[in-house]
């Protein structure tokens, strides 16, 4: 799995989590209270997991960005030093 894919493939089990869940709650036998109780709570808990998914994913977009910068600032550096070494010679 290459890495452009990680956030589809998290997405779509998320997805796929929350569907069965309330699959799993809509066919038990419970009452009407219970069943939007239920529904209520696998809601929430779907919206917190997604939530805490989408600042894990954030940070983790922040360092590929911080890297990607270093790297370039890097390559500026060098640039510089052999545009420098170049007009000596």
């Amino acid at each position: 799995m290459t890495r452009n894919h990680i956030p589809q493939t998290i997405l779509t089990f998320v997805v796929g989590a929350g569907v069965g869940a309330v699959a799993a709650l809509l066919l038990a036998r419970k009452s009407g209270e219970e069943l939007r109780d239920d529904i209520t709570e696998v809601v929430h808990d779907g919206v917190n997991q997604a939530y805490a998914t989408g600042k894990d994913l954030k940070r983790h977009a922040q360092r590929v960005v911080d890297m990607a910068r270093d790297q370039v600032q890097d390559a500026v550096e060098a640039g510089e030093i052999a545009y420098n070494h170049a007009k000596k010679a």
